[in-house]
C-alpha cells in the first residue's frame, strides 16, 4: 500500500508554483512525494499501466525484475516511467543511523540481462552507495540516487519524449537490500516494489501489457 500510494502521489500546483524557485530535491523536502491521488493508485486505465510486486530479500543480495517495454511505448511522445519501493526495516531511536537495513533500486535499459547479473553480483555485500553501472544503461531517474537511497519509501520518475526503441523491449529493475547494523540480526528484508507506465492519452497500452506479461 505505501508503494502504491507513493507511485500516484503528485505535487499540488499550489505546492510547485510556491517553491518553484527551488529544486526537486529541495521541493521534496518540504513537501514529501506530494498529495496522494486514491484512485491512481488503485487502479490502472488504458493509456498507464501498474505493476506491482510483493516480496522478501536476504541481506546483501539483489533481485531482478524483468520491466516488459510494449511497442507503443517505445515510439514518439510523452511517456513516463516511475518507480516506487517501500520497506519497513529495523529501527532504533537511539542510533545515529535509524535504519537498520537499507534498500535501493536502479533501473537499467539496453543491456544484456546477463551483464546486469554480473555486475550487481560481483558488489553484493558492498555498504555504502549501489554500484554505478555504465551511465549508457542507467535510466536517469528523478530524485536521484543521492536524494532517495537512505528512505524507506522511494519513489522516482523519468520522461522521455523521443523514440527509445534501441533499447529494446524489456527493461530491468535491481532491488537490492544491504544489511546495515542489523545484518546479525536479521535474515530476510519484506518490501514492495511498484512499476507505473503511463503514455498520452488515448494510446492502448494497457491490453500491450496484458498480452505481454500472459506470454
Amino acid at each position: 500500500l505505501k508503494s502504491l500510494m507513493a507511485g500516484a502521489a503528485q505535487m499540488p500546483e499550489e505546492c510547485s508554483l510556491r517553491l518553484a524557485a527551488h529544486n526537486a530535491e529541495k521541493t521534496t523536502q518540504i513537501c514529501g512525494n506530494g498529495l496522494v491521488d486514491t484512485l491512481r493508485a488503485a487502479y490502472s486505465d488504458e493509456h498507464r499501466v501498474v505493476l506491482f510486486a510483493e516480496d522478501r530479500l536476504e541481506m546483501d543480495r539483489f533481485a531482478v525484475y524483468r520491466v516488459p517495454i510494449p511497442r507503443e511505448f517505445q515510439g514518439n511522445g510523452r511517456r513516463t516511467i516511475r518507480v516506487s519501493l517501500a520497506y519497513d526495516p529495523p529501527v532504533k531511536r537511539t542510533r545515529a543511523e535509524y535504519a537498520g537495513v537499507r534498500m535501493n533500486f536502479r533501473l537499467i535499459r539496453g543491456c544484456p540481462v546477463h551483464e546486469v547479473f554480473e555486475h550487481f553480483r560481483t558488489h553484493a555485500g558492498e555498504e555504502g552507495e549501489a554500484p554505478d553501472i555504465p551511465r549508457r544503461y542507467n535510466c536517469d531517474l528523478k530524485l536521484g540516487p543521492n536524494s532517495r537511497d537512505k528512505n524507506t519509501i522511494q519513489t522516482a520518475a523519468v520522461t522521455y519524449t523521443r523514440d527509445t526503441a534501441r533499447y529494446g523491449n524489456e527493461y530491468y529493475l535491481i532491488v537490492r537490500c544491504v544489511g546495515g547494523w542489523a545484518l546479525d540480526q536479521e535474515v530476510f528484508q519484506n518490501f514492495a516494489v511498484v512499476v507505473e507506465l503511463e503514455h498520452q492519452a488515448g494510446v492502448q497500452l494497457f491490453a500491450q501489457m496484458v498480452q505481454r506479461i500472459r506470454l
